[in-house]
């Protein structure tokens, strides 16, 4: 049982933390009343913590605080109301700042000397990221919803370059987020110079990512080495993320005591989740009191990994990979069967992409809306090479990263999007994605360097399928549907390719599952969260966007989401948000692919009056053209243009 709130919260405002350049971070603390030293909590963000992370943070930090840790919320260098210029995106500086930043909170008066870092998703990538740096006063971290490898993880799955999700959902909201001026106004005026010095500098985050579709230098500077982190580690994922393959596979990277939480969850907050709630927030807490207070509460004697298994609930495991898992192989057949054995005769069957497949498949949204989940996969896969298996005699339970073997050519076209999709077909033929995979064909041999297709030559392609716990009923079967396409999530290529893919004969195409016999390690599943706690107290309205919308006389496709929000400041004022992406592609011009995203953020607030910040967005598969207008007490400020 979850310890009982005891301490009143006391609230510190805009602490200066001095970086070694002179640059100085600002932070948020709240602390508990009538404690002197505590131990401390540290979540580190570029999304503003008197403003839009603030409000999302304020339910958790008092929860914390409440049970006597202190805890700081830090504004990245350039954001907010820390000074600085913004780097790009997970630059690796990121790093030093909030290493710097453990080492200054463990030295101040009002600390025991013991410090966690802990977030979700950007959050969670910094705690990661400080954990390599090794900080000596670290003591433990939580990383939720984190990527270790924002190429492979996100901007580029298997080489393929993100469309919606990276370039409208995140990209073109922070294009407009980081325009924003600090919302904590000082009678000073040192609010407004930040402001005007961050509107001159700096590009957009998504603007370098077209120039770099290689895992090259720039991304490899932001892989995190897993293996540098030796703190206790406590990572918590969700199957249906958009980060589901990298949290299990941190799991056995990292070293020194380690607990995995694998739950059903998108990119929402466990304890907020449309679905299959859990209270992490009472397990992070059991957490931080044995590793920060070294409480010996079992936390680290019980079964490392948790697991949610879709179809089944959860199981506990001695690790992960399971090491009892076995692969079960199974071969595409000419005949559209999925088989165990592989068929003697080699047949092949001709495919031409269809660029507006994948919308079933739902979004990968990064903004936690809380909407998004994969829908009846029917649809796509009528538009797709199907192969499907026999009704199944017993449950199958689906855990780990399976992969697929295609042995395929390219009879037309210069390159081809290779996805895969695994999924379970009920008996009333309603098809359930269970996990994709996705491999750019020139990417075959790695992706290091691209390297040009022959045409007409059979090649083995191999596609990793995301990672993913499932259980398929008896009675439903198993389907692998092959297609050249995943709109909105990847950016279609620039023509329709024509694939062969070979079945059968002396090398076949199959996919390999990692199956589990047995029901795992015996235990409860994780608590429930109290429904009558208020886990968003500042936000007055919240309205997530999702629509799929078909031109079925012109065979076109268009995908959108988005939110309204409006939020109580935590330091009073209000903030109001209106943003929307839309994806659109028609079937006989994937080249004229096109995403468009608008924001438009509403700022009230006590010193300047009226705030709004305006801006577009316009990307193909090539170019990029980026438009902003600022405007303060209606005259405009900044007006910006970005083009490549």
């Amino acid at each position: 049982m979850a310890r009982e709130a005891k301490y009143r919260v006391v609230e510190e405002r805009n602490l200066e933390i001095p970086m070694r350049d002179g640059t100085r971070l600002r932070a948020d603390l709240y602390r508990p009343e009538g404690v002197d030293r505590a131990p401390v909590l540290i979540s580190y963000y570029p999304y503003h913590k008197d403003d839009l992370i603030g409000s999302f943070c304020e339910h958790p930090r008092r929860y914390f605080v409440e049970r006597g840790y202190a805890h700081l919320l830090i504004d990245f260098r350039g954001l907010g109301s820390s000074e600085g210029v913004a780097w790009e995106a997970i630059d690796a500086r990121e790093d030093l700042d909030g290493a710097e930043s453990v080492e200054w909170a463990a030295a101040q008066p009002w600390s025991d000397g013991n410090v966690g870092v802990w977030g979700i998703s950007y959050g969670g990538i910094t705690s990661l990221k400080i954990a390599a740096q090794q900080p000596p006063h670290l003591r433990a971290i939580v990383p939720i919803y984190a990527s270790g490898d924002i190429y492979r993880d996100y901007v580029y799955p298997g080489g393929c370059l993100n469309c919606l999700g990276a370039f409208g959902a995140w990209g073109s909201f922070m294009l407009a987020m980081n325009l924003m001026p600090p919302t904590l106004q000082d009678p000073e005026g040192e609010w407004f110079r930040l402001w005007q010095e961050r509107l001159e500098a700096g590009d957009p985050y998504i603007f370098p990512w077209q120039d770099h579709p290689e895992h090259d230098e720039y991304w490899r500077s932001r892989v995190i080495p897993a293996e540098k982190i030796e703190v206790p580690t406590f990572l918590i994922g969700g199957w249906r993320d958009i980060f589901p393959d990298r949290m299990p596979a941190l799991f056995p990277q990292v070293s020194g005591p380690k607990k995995l939480w694998m739950g059903p969850w998108m990119h929402t907050p466990p304890d907020v989740s449309p679905y299959d709630q859990a209270d992490y927030l009472a397990e992070m807490l059991r957490w931080w009191d044995r590793w920060l207070r070294d409480e010996r509460n079992g936390v680290d004697t019980e079964p490392p990994v948790t697991v949610f298994v879709q179809g089944r609930g959860w199981k506990h495991e001695a690790e992960w990979p399971i090491a009892r898992a076995e692969t079960r192989t199974l071969h595409l057949g000419g005949d559209g069967n999925l088989v165990e054995e592989p068929p003697a005769d080699e047949t092949s069957a001709r495919y031409r992409a269809v660029p507006s497949v994948g919308a079933q498949a739902g979004l990968w949204d990064p903004t936690g809306l809380g909407v998004g989940h994969p829908i009846d996969q029917g649809p796509d896969d009528l538009r797709s090479l199907t192969y499907t298996g026999a009704p199944l005699d017993a449950p199958l339970e689906i855990s780990g990263a399976p992969e697929a073997v295609l042995v395929a050519a390219l009879e037309d076209g210069e390159d081809a999007n290779l996805v895969v999709k695994l999924c379970d077909v009920a008996p009333d033929g309603a098809s359930a994605l269970i996990t994709t995979g996705w491999l750019r064909a020139q990417h075959r041999e790695g992706h290091g360097q691209s390297r040009a297709l022959e045409r007409g030559e059979p090649r083995e392609f191999r596609v990793p399928l995301w990672a993913t716990s499932y259980q398929v009923p008896a009675g439903h079967r198993l389907r692998v549907a092959v297609s050249g396409a995943d709109f909105p999530r990847i950016w279609p290529t620039a023509t329709n390719p024509t694939i062969r893919l070979v079945t059968g004969g002396a090398q076949p195409s199959a996919v390999h599952l990692p199956t589990i016999p047995g029901e795992g390690v015996a235990g409860a599943p994780p608590a429930a969260p109290d429904p009558a706690v208020n886990r968003a107290p500042l936000i007055r309205g919240f309205e997530p966007r999702w629509t799929i919308e078909r031109d079925l006389a012109g065979g076109a496709l268009s995908v959108s989401t988005g939110s309204q929000q409006d939020i109580e400041l935590p330091n009073g004022g209000r903030f109001q948000m209106d943003h929307t992406a839309t994806a659109r592609v028609a079937d006989e011009r994937p080249d004229g692919a096109t995403l468009e995203g608008e924001t438009s953020i509403q700022l009230d607030l006590p010193a300047s009056g009226p705030i709004e910040v305006e801006t577009r967005s316009r990307v193909s598969r090539q170019h990029i053209l980026l438009t902003a207008t600022v405007r303060m007490a209606g005259e405009v400020l900044c007006e910006k243009r970005w083009q490549r």
